[in-house]
C-alpha cells in the first residue's frame, strides 16, 4: 500500500511539473506589455487593418483579371476550335487525293474541289456533329490548286452565325473608301492608295505591302524589306548600238533570268510557301518615252504569265497617289500622298517603244527611263492565291495582316 501511495505521489508531482512548464511556455508566447497598450498596440492594429485592406484589394483585382482572361480565352478557344476543324478538313483532303490522285488538277494553276460531305462519307473526316456543339450545323469544302509540281489546299468552313472562314481578299475588300488613305475600287480590281494605307502583311517571315486585289481575287503585294538586289535589266550586246547596251525585250532579258532564279532558289518565298502563290498576268507592254497621261498607258498590250514572281508596272507606282495633279507619267506630284514614295522599287516591267535598249525605272514613285545595262533595284512582286485565309491583323505596320495556310 505504501508503495502505491508513493507511486501516485510521484505521478501527481510529474503532472504538476508538466502543467507548470506548459503554463510558463504559454505565458512566454503570448505575453503582452500592458505598459504599451495605448501606443504600439494601436499602431499594430492599424497596420494590420491596412494589410487586410490591401489583401482584399489584391484579391478583387486578381478576380477581375481572371474573369477577363476567362472570357477572352473563350473567344480565342472558339476560333481556335474552328481553325482546328479547318486543319482537319485539309488533312482529310490530302488523304483523299492521295488515294484518288487521278482527281488532282493536272495543269499548273488548275484546281479541283472536294466537299466536306464527300470527305465524311469516305471516312476521311469526322462528322461535324462530333466536332461542334449539338445546335451548330456546318458545311464546307476544300479547294486544291496545282503550283508547278506541288499542291496547295484551302479550306472553307461555314457554321452559320457561329463561324465562317474568311479569305484575306474578302477581308480587305470589305472596307473600301472613296477618299483618304485606303482601298479603292478601280475598274475590275482594287488598289491601295494614299500615303499611309494600312496594307502591311506578314508573309514568309518578312513584311510586304499589299498593292491591291486583282479581278480574280488574288492579292498583289510587294516585298517591302530594304534588302534587295541590284541588277541590269539586260546587258547583252545590242547590234543597233554596237555595244553592250542591253536589249529591252523582256522575254529574253536578264531580268527574266533573275526572277526565275530567285524563285528556284527560294530567295524571297520559301519552298513551303510557294504553294500559296497564284499565277497572274504581268503587263509587259512597251511605252513611248514621250510625256503621256497615265490613263492612256496600254501596258497590257503584251502579257507574260509564265512566272510566279515579278516586279512592278509603271502604273503600279503612280495610281496610288491621291494628288489630283498626278496626271502624266513624269508628274512630280505623283510622289505626293503616295506610299510608294518611301519604296525604292527600281526596274519596272515596261521598256521603251522608242528604242531597243532603254526601260522604265521607278524611284520613290518617280518614273524615269535608263539604259537596260545600268544597274537598278529589283523589288519582287507576287500574287497570293485568292483562297488564302485571313487569320488576324489590321494591316498597320505594328499589326500586319496574318494569313492561315
Amino acid at each position: 500500500m505504501d508503495d502505491n501511495r508513493e507511486l501516485e505521489k510521484e505521478v501527481e508531482e510529474n503532472v504538476d511539473d508538466v502543467s507548470s512548464d506548459e503554463l510558463d511556455n504559454e505565458s512566454f508566447t503570448y505575453r503582452i506589455d500592458n505598459n504599451n497598450v495605448g501606443n504600439d498596440y494601436n499602431k499594430n492594429y492599424s497596420s494590420n487593418k491596412s494589410i487586410i485592406y490591401i489583401i482584399i484589394g489584391v484579391v478583387i483585382l486578381i478576380s477581375i483579371i481572371l474573369v477577363l482572361v476567362f472570357f477572352a480565352n473563350r473567344g480565342i478557344s472558339k476560333t481556335a476550335n474552328y481553325s482546328k476543324i479547318e486543319d482537319n478538313m485539309v488533312s482529310g483532303a490530302k488523304s483523299y487525293f492521295k488515294k484518288y490522285n487521278d482527281k488532282l488538277p493536272v495543269t499548273d494553276g488548275g484546281y479541283a474541289s472536294i466537299s466536306a460531305d464527300a470527305l465524311i462519307e469516305n471516312s476521311f473526316l469526322k462528322p461535324f456533329s462530333e466536332m461542334v456543339k449539338d445546335e451548330v450545323s456546318c458545311s464546307g469544302y476544300v479547294n486544291v490548286y496545282r503550283v508547278n509540281d506541288d499542291y496547295s489546299y484551302f479550306p472553307y468552313l461555314n457554321c452559320g452565325s457561329e463561324y465562317e472562314s474568311i479569305t484575306l481578299s474578302n477581308k480587305i475588300t470589305s472596307s473600301l473608301v472613296t477618299s483618304g488613305d485606303g482601298l479603292y475600287s478601280y475598274g475590275d480590281r482594287y488598289i491601295f492608295r494614299g500615303e499611309y494605307p494600312n496594307n502591311y502583311i506578314k508573309f514568309n517571315d518578312k513584311v510586304w505591302r499589299i498593292m491591291g486585289v486583282n479581278g480574280d481575287g488574288s492579292i498583289k503585294m510587294i516585298y517591302s524589306d530594304k534588302k534587295i538586289d541590284r541588277n541590269a535589266w539586260d546587258d547583252r550586246y545590242n547590234s543597233s548600238k554596237e555595244g553592250y547596251y542591253g536589249i529591252n525585250d523582256f522575254r529574253v532579258s536578264r531580268l527574266l533570268e533573275y526572277l526565275n532564279d530567285v524563285y528556284d532558289k527560294n530567295t524571297y518565298v520559301s519552298k513551303d510557301n510557294k504553294v500559296l502563290l497564284a499565277k497572274h498576268d504581268w503587263c509587259i507592254g512597251k511605252v513611248s518615252r514621250e510625256e503621256m497621261p497615265i490613263s492612256s498607258l496600254n501596258l497590257c498590250s503584251d502579257i507574260y504569265n509564265d512566272i510566279y514572281i515579278g516586279i512592278v508596272q509603271i502604273d503600279d507606282v503612280l495610281l496610288p497617289s491621291l494628288d489630283s495633279k498626278c496626271i502624266n507619267i513624269y508628274d512630280n506630284e505623283c510622289t505626293n500622298y503616295n506610299y510608294f514614295f518611301t519604296i525604292n522599287t527600281g526596274w519596272t516591267f515596261n521598256a521603251s517603244s522608242d528604242d531597243s535598249y532603254t526601260a522604265f525605272n521607278s524611284n520613290g514613285a518617280s518614273i524615269s527611263y535608263k539604259k537596260t545595262s545600268s544597274e537598278g533595284y529589283i523589288r519582287p512582286v507576287i500574287n497570293l492565291n485568292s483562297n488564302v485565309l485571313y487569320r488576324g491583323g489590321t494591316g498597320t505596320i505594328d499589326d500586319p495582316y496574318v494569313i492561315g495556310y
